[in-house]
């Protein structure tokens, strides 16, 4: 029994006697220092971590990169901007709108409402000859052409015919006023010759009107002459000799005072508000150069043009420039004053659905978007009734682009 004991008591010392001598060799393995007495296996591990611990240690810490636009804390609507990126903002100070502002236009040079007429003829007619070109200068009465008409010889022989209707007539009044005094003739025959010398001679007036509306008081014969009825230059013909015209046709002659010229300009419906009879103008041809000639508004039409949504305005010369004609085209600018209101540059406005707003700069690496309520145009300004005070500095280039981000990083 006591030799069985010992046998199944063996394996356990020799497992435990096992377990230390493992423990003896783990602690006698060669220091990381004692490179020339360790194994290939643990000499090429230790030179493996000591390559990375000193990589680690020579690389160079890395910051991430300040972000070009991050949103204020706190306040949605204040986006902090990089300084190199808040540089380049353009703004400009909120000002006021008493300050002039000029209203631009385009148009073209033509004559006022009662400086020009047309010259056509009576009746219809045949072109014999044309007396005048574009560009010449008449006088009242002068012969502009020469024409025939079947008409007018029909009218000078009414002329004859009535001439000598009222002559007769005449004669027959004269010789019963007397018989009729006497008693040797009724008072109905003297009535009744009275009676046909009213007519002959409302027939004979008739006939002369006609006449005189071609510049013939009598005569024979189907040709007449077209005269000038006022003064000025020959702006347009528009008969040739052979032509055929008529009193309902195309006007035969255009004719104006070129010292009374206008530009009738149109301006967008926005700035009709504004537009002022009296108020100073200046208008440039291009034809003729740069420079601007003065003049004032004479008139603004009170309707707006249902098809280009524009308003016209007449600017007139002050001085009367030779080199001005009729149809030139001409740019039109207008001085007004605004009311006493914030003003703001058009560029500054931006539209977010259905409100508008601009951005404002707080300070110098901060900007806020303000919801403001524009009022009337003025030239390339618009007046602000909320939303902003007077002198702060609104965004003129780049909001659209503050605008994009904002509601990127919202």
């Amino acid at each position: 029994m006591r030799r069985g004991h010992s046998h199944l008591g063996a394996p356990r010392r020799r497992g435990a006697r096992a377990a230390h001598r493992s423990r003896r060799a783990a602690a006698a393995l060669p220091a990381p220092s004692e490179t020339a007495r360790a194994s290939p296996i643990a000499l090429l591990a230790f030179t493996l971590l000591s390559a990375c611990s000193n990589v680690s240690e020579a690389r160079p810490e890395h910051h991430l990169p300040e972000p070009p636009y991050r949103i204020s804390a706190g306040a949605p609507d204040r986006l902090h901007v990089r300084p190199d990126l808040a540089a380049k903002l353009e703004t400009t100070p909120a000002g006021s709108s008493d300050v002039q502002a000029r209203l631009t236009g385009y148009g073209r040079l033509g004559f006022a409402a009662d400086a020009a007429y047309s010259v056509r003829p009576p009746f219809p007619s045949y072109v014999e000859r044309v007396l005048v070109g574009v560009g010449d200068r008449v006088t009242v009465g002068q012969p502009l052409a020469e024409l025939r008409s079947s008409d007018l010889a029909r009218l000078r022989a009414e002329l004859s015919r009535n001439q000598v209707q009222v002559r007769v007539a005449r004669q027959a009044v004269e010789r019963l006023e007397p018989l009729v005094r006497d008693g040797t003739a009724a008072e109905r025959e003297l009535a009744e010759a009275q009676a046909s010398l009213e007519v002959a001679e409302a027939e004979l007036a008739s006939v002369r009107q006609a006449l005189a509306a071609v510049g013939s008081s009598g005569g024979g014969g189907d040709r007449y002459l077209l005269r000038a009825a006022a003064e000025g230059s020959v702006m347009r013909r528009g008969v040739a000799p052979g032509e055929r015209v008529g009193p309902d046709g195309e006007p035969a002659f255009l004719i104006g005072d070129p010292e009374r010229l206008v530009v009738r300009a149109a301006f967008p419906e926005r700035d009709a508000p504004w537009l002022r009879e009296g108020a100073p103008c200046s208008f440039t041809v291009q034809a003729l150069g740069d420079e601007p000639l003065a003049g004032t508004v004479l008139r603004v039409l009170s309707a707006v043009d249902p098809r280009t949504r524009s308003v016209e305005a007449l600017c007139r010369p002050d001085e009367h420039h030779d080199a001005l004609r009729a149809e030139m085209l001409a740019r039109v600018d207008v001085s007004v004053h605004g009311e006493d209101r914030i003003l703001v540059p058009r560029d500054a406005l931006l539209m977010k659905r259905d409100r508008w707003v601009v951005f404002v700069r707080a300070d110098e690496r901060t900007v806020e978007r303000r919801f403001v309520v524009p009022g009337l145009s003025l030239g390339g300004h618009v007046q602000i009734a909320e939303g902003i005070a007077p002198g702060e500095h609104v965004i003129v280039r780049g909001a659209v682009l503050l605008d994009g981000e904002l509601d990127v990083l919202l």
